[in-house]
C-alpha cells in the first residue's frame, strides 16, 4: 500500500488551513503527523479519509486518484479522538457495526478480541468499560474492516498519563506485529517518538519538517520544531571575524556560514556545566529549582536580561553563583 499526498490546499472561507501540503506513506510504515492545535492535522485527515474534500490537490492511493471517493471505498480505518463509540450498542455490536452480516462471524470476533485484549468483554456497553478498554473498542472496530490505511487521529488525548504510556505501548506492539500502515495525529511528542517511523510537522498549515524522530530531534530546521520536540537552549549570537560567535554568555569558537545575527540551538542534554572557570561560557544562577530526578536552571547575566532555562542532574552551583557552560561544537545548529 502506497499512499500519495500531492499538494493539498484547503481554506474555510478566508482561513487557509491547508498550503501546499505533499507527503507520502509505504506499506507498514507509522507516520505522525504532528504540530500544535489548529495546524491542520485533523483537516487533513478528513481529507485523506474521504470526510472532507480538498480544494485543490490529490489523495493518490497505489498510483489512483482516489479524491474524491467516499469513505468506505477507500477500505480506510478509523479511531477517532473521541472514540465515537454507540452507547446503546455493546462491544460486539461496536466492533461488527461497519461489517455486513455475512462478516461477522464467531471467529472474526474472537479474533479481534485477544488482539485487543478485549476477552470476555463483548456483552458490555461503553459505560461499563474504563477508558483505556473503549480505546481498545475502537481499534478492534477499525481493525475489522482490514483496512488498507489505520487513521489514529489523537487517540491517548483523553486517557490519564499512566493508562496513556501502557495503552500507546500496547497500540504499538499491535501496529508492529500486524504491519498495518498507520497515519498517527498527535500533537504530544512522546507519542510521535515512541510510535512513529517517520514524522511529518506541520504549522499554520504548512510542512515545517519531515523526517525520522531521531532527525527531527536532533537536526531541527527552525526553533518551532525544535522547541515542540522537548526542552532546547536557544542563545542569540553575533558572527566575528575570528570564526568565533560571541553570545552575552561568551564567546563560542563556532565557525557560521551565515553572517551577523544568529541564533544557536542546541538540547540540554548536550551542555556540559562546572562551577569552575574552565569553561568559555558563564553566567548566574538566577533559580534553582528541584524537580526530582533533576534540578532545573534560570540562568542570566549582568550584562542582558537575556536568560536560559537548562534542565540538568544534580547540579554543583546555587542560586546567585557563577556557572560555566561548554557545548561542542558539532552539537549546535545555527538559525537566522
Amino acid at each position: 500500500m502506497n499512499l500519495r499526498v500531492e499538494q493539498i490546499n484547503k481554506a474555510f472561507g478566508k482561513n487557509d488551513v491547508l498550503k501546499d501540503v505533499s507527503f507520502g506513506i509505504q506499506k507498514g510504515e507509522i507516520l505522525s503527523l504532528t504540530g500544535e492545535s489548529g495546524c491542520g492535522k485533523s483537516t487533513l485527515l478528513r481529507i485523506i479519509s474521504g470526510l472532507e474534500f480538498p480544494d485543490s490537490g490529490n489523495i493518490l492511493l497505489e498510483g489512483e486518484d482516489i479524491t474524491h471517493w467516499k469513505p468506505e471505498k477507500r477500505q480506510f480505518g478509523f479511531v477517532f479522538q473521541n472514540l465515537s463509540l454507540f452507547p446503546h450498542l455493546d462491544v460486539k455490536e461496536n466492533i461488527f457495526y461497519a461489517l455486513k452480516k455475512k462478516d461477522q462471524t464467531s471467529s472474526k470476533l474472537n479474533e479481534l478480541l485477544e488482539m485487543t485484549g478485549l476477552q470476555g468483554l463483548h456483552k458490555r456497553f461503553p459505560h461499563q468499560l474504563s477508558g483505556g478498554q473503549q480505546q481498545r473498542v475502537a481499534l478492534a472496530r477499525a481493525l475489522a474492516i482490514n483496512p488498507r490505511l489505520l487513521i489514529l487521529d489523537e487517540p491517548f488525548s483523553s486517557l490519564d498519563e499512566l493508562l496513556k504510556t501502557k495503552i500507546r505501548e500496547e497500540i504499538f506492539d499491535l501496529l508492529r506485529k500486524l504491519e498495518i500502515t498507520t497515519i498517527l495525529v498527535s500533537h504530544q511528542a512522546s507519542d510521535a517518538f515512541l510510535i512513529a517511523d517517520r514524522l511529518v510537522v506541520m504549522r499554520n498549515g504548512e510542512i515545517q519538517q519531515e523526517g525520522t524522530p531521531s532527525d527531527v530531534y536532533m537536526n531541527p530546521v527552525s526553533p518551532y520544531v525544535s522547541e515542540f520536540f522537548g526542552a532546547s537552549v536557544i542563545i542569540k549570537g553575533r558572527n566575528t571575524e575570528k570564526d568565533t560567535v560571541r553570545t552575552s554568555f561568551g564567546e563560542l569558537n563556532f565557525k557560521s556560514d551565515r553572517s551577523d545575527d544568529i541564533q544557536l540551538f542546541m538540547r540540554p542534554e548536550n551542555i556540559l556545566i562546572s562551577n569552575e572557570n574552565d569553561y568559555n561560557l558563564s553566567g548566574t544562577v538566577i533559580r534553582k529549582e528541584f524537580k526530582g530526578p533533576h534540578d532545573v536552571l534560570r540562568i542570566g547575566n549582568e550584562s542582558t536580561d537575556e536568560f536560559i532555562s537548562l534542565e540538568t542532574e544534580r547540579c554543583p552551583v546555587g542560586e546567585g553563583q557563577t556557572i560555566y557552560l561548554k557545548v561542542p561544537e558539532d552539537q549546535i545548529q545555527v538559525f537566522k
